[in-house]
């Protein structure tokens, strides 16, 4: 049976929807927690505020995604849609020169870290069992570091220490189970090898990119 074309444009705005509406969501949540206090405060910052909330959310977009670049593109618009949400809700009473320039900045990182998300989640979830065990260990590195920068880096600014072990743990266990839940055979050794070696290179590279002074996330 042929599939009309209006049939497969309608497919493929679903399948936008849920990235353009994570990542709305995300941004709003994201702005909000700079806003709250107490209690509210520190569950919006965990869960929307913080460098494992925005990887997460973009790795769990591509996941379901079939090839490659539709996983790439779930991955960066759930980034940028978020980032230029979260900015624009920022705009009124703010600097417009120095949002002006953190919006470049994290929006850059958003397009490069979501397409690295996007093509890892794929990889995870379609390659074979070496290279999906070795894309799940990068994922867990990328989702961890920033907790565990915040822990083991002295001078991190984002975050407390019970927050930051948090993030690592969720971070890890975000990656496992991404893993664990792929269909065909897995290479848990060589996970376990790439996510140690991939947790250790990414709190350096979240440090790096946490150390740049702009009004961030």
């Amino acid at each position: 049976m042929v599939e009309s074309p209006g049939g497969a444009s309608a497919r493929q705005r679903i399948g936008l929807g849920w990235p353009l509406t994570a990542g709305v969501a995300l941004g709003i949540a994201s702005f909000c927690a700079d806003l709250a206090e107490g209690t509210l405060r520190t569950v919006l910052q965990f869960g929307a505020s913080t460098g494992f909330a925005w990887g997460c959310a973009a790795f769990v977009a591509a996941l379901p995604a079939r090839t490659r670049r539709g996983a790439l593109a779930a991955a960066v618009i759930v980034l940028c849609t978020a980032t230029g949400c979260y900015y624009w809700l920022n705009l009124p009473g703010g600097a417009f020169r120095a949002l002006l320039q953190a919006f470049s900045y994290w929006l850059l990182l958003s397009i490069a870290g979501g397409s690295l998300l996007g093509v890892l989640a794929h990889a995870v979830r379609h390659d074979g069992p070496r290279r999906a065990a070795i894309a799940a260990g990068v994922a867990c590195g990328l989702l961890a570091g920033a907790g565990i920068a915040i822990v083991v880096i002295p001078g991190q600014r984002f975050g407390g220490a019970g927050e930051a072990v948090l993030q690592a743990v969720a971070g890890v266990a975000v990656a496992t189970w991404s893993f664990a839940r792929r269909r065909g055979p897995r290479a848990w050794p060589v996970y376990g090898t790439a996510a140690l070696l991939a947790c250790t290179a990414g709190a350096l590279a979240w440090a790096l990119i946490e150390s740049v002074p702009v009004k961030g996330f």
